[in-house]
């Protein structure tokens, strides 16, 4: 980076002193933009300007929607999982809190247990026969009962399917606001620096050093 210094004298000769002290302009780091950002979308436009961060509110809110939304799936796959698990218990006589995947899928695809295993035996699936014991019967009371329970593990599902998109958000979010942040403190920091000393040359006369800064 090539730093041009224009270096101003001005020679005051009316004043016996200099009444006000040094003053700078710090310049952003666009690197600390770049990880603030990272950390929380919309950091680092402050960070980098904080009576112009409006791109930066964006990110920030559109982190809080995300984050909102996440947290509003969870509950409602929780919700869901909830009463297809009440359901089964109250309406087909079986606790499948715990039990895998597949035995949740097999008491939704049949009526119950003796249906499911005569399925696997015509299809000569003697692997995935299921043994006849008190924890694995089930027996719908209802058609609908069965329709409904399969509904809510459908929508249950479909809502969890939609969480990592939400993370996929954040993520590209953030990348996002990271640029922006990196890139408008970089912008900053390209304005000319000022900084001003006050200088004497011994004989009473007072002046000022003025340091501008351009750095492309």
């Amino acid at each position: 980076m090539r730093i041009i210094r224009i270096l101003l004298l001005i020679v005051l000769t009316t004043f016996t002193g200099f009444p006000t002290p040094a003053v700078a302009i710090n310049q952003p780091d666009p690197p600390s933009a770049f990880i603030r950002s990272m950390i929380l979308p919309g950091w680092g436009h402050y960070y980098a300007d904080k009576d112009n961060w409006n791109r930066g509110k964006i990110h920030l809110g559109a982190e809080a929607v995300f984050i909102a939304s996440y947290f509003g799936l969870l509950t409602r796959a929780s919700n869901l999982e909830e009463r297809y698990i009440t359901l089964a218990s109250l309406k087909a006589g079986v606790k499948i809190e715990d039990r895998s995947r597949a035995f949740q899928l097999a008491i939704g695809d049949h009526s119950n247990l003796n249906e499911y295993n005569d399925f696997q035996l015509r299809s000569r699936n003697w692997n995935r026969l299921i043994e006849d014991s008190g924890e694995n019967n089930w027996n719908w009371q209802t058609e609908d009962d069965r329709i409904r329970y399969n509904q809510l593990r459908s929508d249950r599902d479909r809502v969890k399917n939609q969480l990592p998109g939400v993370l996929g958000l954040m993520a590209v979010n953030r990348v996002v606001s990271a640029i922006s942040a990196y890139n408008h403190a970089r912008n900053r920091a390209n304005h000319p620096g000022i900084s001003v000393l006050p200088v004497a040359d011994g004989r009473g006369s007072t002046g000022a050093i003025v340091h501008v800064d351009f750095r492309f």
